[in-house]
C-alpha cells in the first residue's frame, strides 16, 4: 500500500498544476484506495484523543472548535508510509512543472487527527497558521460532513470541497508557487457533521528563527 507509481505522480502533477493557477487555493481529487483508507482509519482509531479548545483566537477573530484531537499524532506505520508517499510524490510532481511550485523539498512534521461526533458544530471559518508552509493536506477517512472554502470570515459564498473518504485535499500555504501572506492561505471550515468525521491533517512547519 501507499506505493508511488507513475500514475500517482501524474495525479499529483495534475493537482499541482490546478492549484498553481492564480485563482486557485485548494484542489480535491481521488487518491487513496479503500484498503489504504481502512488501514489509516484503523490506526487513527487506536490513538489517544483529547477535547479541542472550544474556541481559539487569532487577532480579532474567534473560531469555535467542536471536536476531539490527537496532536501531535505519531508519524508511525501507515501514517508514515502515507506521509512519505505524499512528500516524495508532491516534490517529484513539482519538479515536472516550470517553475516548480516548491522551492525546496520538505517533510510533514506537523500531523494531527481530528474526530468529530455526529451533530458536532464542526470548526469555524479559519486559515491554517502562518507558520505552516508549502502545502497542507487533508484526508477524511470516515463520516459525513461538509468541508468548505469561503472568501469571507462570515462564511458567505462558501464552496463545498469534495473530501469523501478516498479523496485528498491540497490547500495552498505560504511559499507554494511563491505565494505570501493571507492570500496564500484559504479560509475554510467544517459544518453539517451528520455522520461524524475522522480526518488527518499533514502540515510543514516553518523552522523557527
Amino acid at each position: 500500500m501507499f506505493g508511488l507509481d507513475p500514475s500517482r505522480v501524474g495525479q499529483l502533477r495534475r493537482a499541482l498544476n490546478r492549484l498553481a493557477q492564480p485563482e486557485r487555493q485548494w484542489v480535491s481529487f481521488a487518491f487513496l484506495t479503500k484498503d489504504e483508507v481502512a488501514c489509516l482509519t484503523k490506526l487513527a482509531e487506536r490513538q489517544p484523543f483529547r477535547s479541542a479548545r472550544p474556541e481559539i483566537s487569532y487577532k480579532s477573530n474567534r473560531v469555535f472548535q467542536d471536536f476531539d484531537i490527537c496532536f501531535p499524532a505519531p508519524r508511525i506505520d501507515a501514517f508514515d508510509q502515507f506521509a512519505h508517499c505524499l512528500e516524495a510524490g508532491l516534490f517529484q510532481a513539482g519538479q515536472m512543472m516550470t517553475p516548480s511550485p516548491f522551492s525546496t523539498d520538505f517533510r510533514f512534521d506537523d500531523f494531527a487527527i481530528q474526530r468529530y461526533s455526529a451533530g458536532s458544530r464542526g470548526i469555524g471559518v479559519h486559515r491554517d497558521g502562518s507558520r505552516y508552509q508549502h502545502i497542507v493536506v487533508i484526508a477524511t477517512l470516515a463520516g459525513q460532513s461538509r468541508l468548505f472554502a469561503t472568501p469571507s470570515r462570515d462564511g458567505g459564498q462558501g464552496r463545498v470541497i469534495d473530501d469523501r473518504p478516498g479523496r485528498i485535499v491540497l490547500l495552498s500555504a505560504p511559499a507554494f508557487a511563491g505565494r505570501t501572506g493571507e492570500a496564500a492561505r484559504p479560509l475554510h471550515g467544517v459544518d453539517h457533521v451528520h455522520g461524524g468525521r475522522l480526518s488527518l491533517g499533514l502540515r510543514v512547519e516553518c523552522p523557527k528563527k
